[in-house]
């Protein structure tokens, strides 16, 4: 008994909380959101992340260059240096006599009294030095040299003259790497405008549709309603009546799957135009039937794409690589200034601070390396040359990927305009057919065909409008025209 009790306690916990969250539902309708497709196209290139990370790498490209440019201008840096050792360092200078010397004529130094021998030469001692009458004396010298709270301090001002060429060739990679940076995020933008513009066209699609299916299930309802009538008046057979049932049980399910394809690409939409994915849309447009005006004024010119374009970049930056390289065995020339000021350093216990001014000149000159120079100077002649062949091979893909897209418009606008023919035929060939079956000249067999072609034919016309639209977007991207 208690267990019955707590699970019918349990059971109506479970009913209130579903009872409030379909309220809550209901007093919180979806989000209605307007499209056409230059929204669509908006919308979409703010939400994408991928879009947004490549505009990050273009801001990253310009501070690259920005830094790089500062590579021309001379360079101001604050120097410092403390130093404490504790220990003094002591050394002597012996002393002793030391001959006294006189300065003549022609600013000689000249000994004075020395000794001389009867022949004129001077008396040495043991020691091989010459002897004097006079002798200067000299004490030991006592030293005690300390650095225990020693300090410099100082500015220093340094600027390359010739650097062969390295200074000039990073900063124009770096130039280089920003335009391909900038061609970068028009080449990520036209993914994104193309992925928007798909699938904003299959939604349309979807709900062209959905129409479809549902007045076909109209088409099969009424006549299943005829049949009863005439099967409870014994003018029909039971299994026509079934045969019937069971087109009106497909074309339900037909209806629903329809409903679930709105349902999917609507929410695909939702995610790409950045709104949350249970919105209710509005769609202001419609799938057309006839080519756009001008898609082909620009011709099938392929140089307007950013890969293109970034091809040409790399050629570019990879000659600029092959002079940084040659640089690196180049002269290089630089000059430097600085002006300091020291102190601390005591000798005896005393100390003065001193002020400087110091300049500085460098020059490097490379001349033989074994061929190291000369062998990476042609190996990145080599990748130059691979950059190159990949270009005009990518060169002849875009041209084919063109040509394609060409020929991709031209089959689908000639399939919609066979398409809707078909569907006018097959509407005619409809009510011919249900007009003969209504006055018992037309099987019911042939009656259910006429209305699977009617339904298929409008199905096929629906397709072709919406991948006309498709493939005209695709032909701008592949010509380099797809912008918002």
């Amino acid at each position: 008994m208690n267990n019955w009790l707590m699970n019918d306690r349990r059971m109506m916990k479970t009913t209130l909380l579903i009872l409030t969250v379909l309220f809550f539902s209901g007093v919180c309708p979806a989000q209605i959101v307007e499209l056409d497709l230059q929204k669509c196209r908006k919308m979409a290139v703010e939400n994408s992340k991928k879009l947004q990370s490549a505009e990050q790498q273009g801001q990253k490209a310009g501070f690259d260059k920005k830094a790089y440019r500062a590579n021309f201008l001379p360079k101001l840096s604050a120097t410092g240096l403390y130093a404490y050792v504790h220990k003094k360092m002591k050394f002597d200078i012996d002393g002793g006599y030391l001959p006294v010397y006189d300065v003549n004529d022609v600013g000689q130094a000249v000994p004075l009294n020395s000794l001389y021998m009867p022949e004129g030469k001077p008396v040495l001692g043991a020691d091989g030095i010459p002897l004097f009458k006079q002798y200067a004396f000299m004490p030991d010298i006592d030293l005690a040299l300390g650095i225990e709270n020693a300090y410099t301090v100082g500015v220093m001002l340094e600027q390359p003259l010739y650097m062969g060429g390295k200074v000039r060739s990073a900063f124009r990679m770096a130039s280089i790497g920003k335009e391909i940076a900038d061609l970068n995020v028009k080449y990520n933008q036209a993914e994104v405008l193309a992925e928007a513009d798909a699938a904003y066209w299959q939604y349309l699609k979807v709900c062209e549709q959905v129409k479809a299916a549902g007045k076909y299930l109209e088409v099969v309802k009424e006549l299943v309603r005829n049949l009863e009538d005439a099967y409870r008046t014994g003018m029909a057979a039971q299994n026509d009546l079934l045969k019937a049932q069971v087109k009106q049980n497909e074309a339900e399910l037909m209806v629903q799957k329809a409903q679930n394809g709105l349902a999917l690409s609507g929410m695909n939409l939702c995610r790409i135009v950045g709104v949350d994915l249970m919105s209710e849309l509005t769609v202001r447009d419609s799938l057309g039937e006839g080519i756009v005006s001008g898609l082909w004024e620009e011709g099938d010119n392929i140089t307007g794409r950013p890969e293109y374009n970034m091809l040409e970049r790399q050629i570019e930056l990879k000659e600029k690589e092959v002079a940084l390289t040659r640089s690196d065995f180049l002269p290089q020339l630089g000059v430097s200034a600085s002006y300091g000021y020291s102190d601390g350093i005591t000798l005896n216990g005393k100390s003065d601070g001193i002020a400087s001014f110091a300049a500085l000149a460098s020059l490097k000159i490379p001349i033989y390396h074994w061929g190291e120079g000369r062998n990476k100077v042609k190996a990145m002649k080599a990748e130059e040359e691979m950059v190159r062949l990949k270009k005009e091979e990518t060169e002849q893909m875009m041209q084919l990927e063109v040509a394609r897209a060409r020929y991709n418009v031209e089959d689908a606008a000639t399939r919609v305009r066979l398409t809707r023919r078909s569907l006018s035929q097959a509407e005619e060939n409809l009510q011919v057919s249900k007009n003969r079956f209504e006055v018992g000249m037309e099987t019911l067999t042939n009656y259910m065909e006429a209305q699977a072609q009617w339904q298929k034919a409008w199905s096929d016309w629906i397709e072709a409008k919406a991948e006309l639209r498709v493939n005209e977007t695709y032909y701008l991207k592949s010509t380099g025209r797809l912008s918002d």
